[in-house]
């Protein structure tokens, strides 16, 4: 049976692998006028979330 952060980590790695795969298609067919800052944007959001969903996995694991 798999533990709940298990799951977690999971989407974690599953989330963080979808923006490197984005950040490295735009970067071969080059960023657009105007989309550099929602593509930065859009990656210190990823981030953000990557880092809560590691926070909260490991206040999950000392409960436990």
């Amino acid at each position: 049976m798999f533990r709940k952060s298990e799951g977690v980590h999971a989407v974690v790695r599953k989330i963080d692998a979808t923006m490197l795969e984005l950040t490295q298609t735009v970067r071969q067919f080059g960023i657009p006028k105007g989309l550099g800052t929602p593509l930065n944007q859009a990656k210190n959001a990823v981030g953000n979330l990557v880092s809560h969903l590691q926070m909260t996995e490991r206040r999950s694991d000392d409960d436990a």
